[in-house]
This record gives C-alpha cells, structure tokens and sequence, in this order.
C-alpha cells in the first residue's frame, strides 16, 4: 500500500469507527447512540444508495447527451459496482439476523 492520501483507496484503510464522541462539554466523549458495528453498516449502506443515485443520474445523462453516452454508462456501471460492493460489506459487518438497509 502506498503513502496515505496518494489515492482515494489509502485514505479509507486508516478511518476508524468509534463508540463514543468528542462533542460532548469541554471536549469529553460521549456515548454514540449504537455500536460501531451498527454505524459503519449504515455508513457502508449510505455509500450503496449515493452511488446507485449516481448511476442513475449518469443514465439520465447519457440519455441526453448521446455523443457522450457510452463514456456516461461506463462510469454508471461503475458505481453500480461500487455499490454492489459496498452492499455486500454491510451484509458481512451487519448485526446477525440483520437486513443490510435497517435503520
């Protein structure tokens, strides 16, 4: 892996979901409502659906712009993937018995 900020991959290893927060009164942490677990589930099921939107918008796009068409569905199929990706996470760090879009 190379130095951390040389690409978009890099800086996501060193993020780390904690049980507390540093927003509470002069600085002390705070409980978060739910576990880590739960708050990357949701963070990871968060990232699915922006980048299913985003496909969306790109097909839109494509639709009206047909000189650039084929570059817009090549990046829709992308984030289609990205999401498919980031489904399958939440899936394998949700709570057991639990449905990956719970709230």
């Amino acid at each position: 892996m190379g130095p951390v900020g040389a690409g978009g991959d890099d800086r996501a290893v060193c993020v780390k979901a904690r049980e507390t927060s540093r927003d509470g009164e002069d600085g002390v942490a705070v409980p978060v409502e739910g576990t880590a677990g739960d708050y990357a589930r949701q963070t990871m099921v968060s990232s699915a659906q922006a980048h299913e939107r985003a496909a969306r918008l790109l097909e839109e796009m494509a639709d009206a712009h047909p000189e650039e068409a084929e570059a817009h569905r090549q990046s829709a199929r992308r984030h289609l993937k990205w999401a498919e990706n980031d489904r399958k996470l939440a899936e394998r760090y949700a709570p057991r018995n639990g449905d990956p879009d719970r709230r």
